[in-house]
C-alpha cells in the first residue's frame, strides 16, 4: 500500500511540475490567445489564474494549440 501512495504522490508532483512550467508562458501570452477578453489584463489576474492553469494544463494546452492554428 505504501508503494502505491509513493507512486501516486510522484505522479501528482510530475503533473504539477509540468503544469508549473506550462503556466509561466501561458499566463504571459497564451491566455490572451484563447480568451480575447484577457488581452490587456492585469498581473493580479494572471497571478490569480496561475494555480488553475497548473491544474488544467492539458486542457488549456489543447485549446492554445487550436487557437494558434486559427491565427
Amino acid at each position: 500500500m505504501e508503494l502505491v501512495a509513493i507512486i501516486l504522490v510522484n505522479a501528482l508532483m510530475l503533473y504539477l511540475s509540468i503544469g508549473f512550467f506550462f503556466a509561466i508562458p501561458f499566463v504571459i501570452g497564451g491566455v490572451q490567445k484563447i480568451d480575447k477578453g484577457a488581452a490587456g489584463s492585469s498581473w493580479f489576474f494572471r497571478v490569480l489564474i496561475f494555480p488553475g492553469v497548473m491544474a488544467f494544463w492539458p486542457f488549456l494546452l489543447k485549446k492554445w494549440i487550436k487557437a494558434r492554428k486559427h491565427d
